[in-house]
């Protein structure tokens, strides 16, 4: 069972705060909507593309909504800072209206609050009561964009020349922290590509194959090759980077490779592009974007 849309909180929110003899704290009316909507644990533990708790921005972003529409309401300084109330005119609605509250409806509402001079939102200004908060649709929109670009690194990765691709993953791996890196792939380099040099006299060494295939997955032959290449060069420390996947049967080498002494990581193509936007890598910044708050400790009394 999926959590229910933002819309869906809006009512029972109204409700709880009608039938409470006190003012709510946010704990007690998300208490009050496990009852009402029967949100499971799975409910509960639903998050949005960014990690946040689902049930908390449809419930904050509600209590707002209604507040801001004059139904709600809390005061900003005192012992009863942050704790909500059903307004008169919150309880004239719940009697006109039986149904579920209508973001149109609502939206109505907010508008008809402008002119009034204490309430906190700008002239013209009705925020839509939707499916989920503000917040969580920058969420979406941002996730959606990150998608965008991975396919775009992906497919750039893979029109690049080989010797290229070598040299931009030894510049990843240095940019990441590793330590200084050398492109060596060319003929004749036992199946190395790159070489990270951790330690100042080059004692400490982890050794590089990047392989730049369009299709195919990469398997245990490969991974038992490279494996062997380790050997050659006396070297515990390895990294296999592709810009396609690894199989099951690869990955199993791998863990196989890592109870022999060594380590052995393997980096597919989703991965090594997520790596590049973090570290800016063959990417550039085009916008930033600050979501601020309001402090209510700030306005608190002293």
């Amino acid at each position: 069972m999926a959590l229910p849309p933002q819309r869906a909180f809006l009512r029972p929110i109204l409700d709880i705060a009608a039938q409470s003899e006190r003012r709510l704290a946010y704990k007690d009316i998300i208490e009050g909507l496990i009852l009402s909507l029967s949100l499971s644990d799975g409910d509960l533990l639903e998050r949005t593309p960014r990690g946040a708790l689902r049930v908390e921005k449809h419930t904050r972003y509600s209590m707002h909504l209604l507040k801001i529409a004059g139904l709600l309401e809390a005061p900003s300084h005192g012992e009863e800072r942050g704790r909500y109330c059903i307004t008169e005119k919150g309880r004239q609605y719940l009697r006109e209206h039986t149904e579920a509250i209508d973001p149109a409806q609502l939206n109505m509402l907010v508008a008809g609050q402008e002119h009034r001079q204490d309430t906190p939102l700008p002239i013209g200004v009705a925020p839509p009561a939707g499916d989920v908060s503000p917040d969580e649709q920058i969420e979406v929109t941002y996730e959606q964009i990150h998608s965008i670009l991975v396919g775009e690194l992906l497919n750039a990765l893979k029109n690049v020349s080989p010797e290229r691709f070598e040299e931009l993953v030894v510049d990843l791996l240095v940019k990441i922290g590793y330590g200084r890196g050398q492109q060596v792939g060319r003929s004749g380099d036992g199946g190395i590509d790159g070489i990270i040099t951790q330690d100042r006299l080059g004692f400490e060494k982890v050794y590089v194959q990047a392989k730049r295939w369009n299709a195919a997955q990469i398997s245990e032959p490969e991974i038992r090759s490279f494996s062997g290449s380790l050997d050659t060069h006396g070297a515990t420390k390895g990294v296999f980077i592709t810009t396609s996947r690894f199989n099951e049967r690869a990955r199993r080498a791998a863990d196989d490779v890592a109870r022999n002494n060594k380590t052995l990581l393997l980096l597919d193509g989703p991965a090594l592009v997520n790596l590049m936007i973090e570290y800016n890598v063959g990417v550039v910044v085009r916008a930033v974007y600050e979501v601020k708050e309001l402090d209510e400790n700030y306005f608190a009394d002293a």
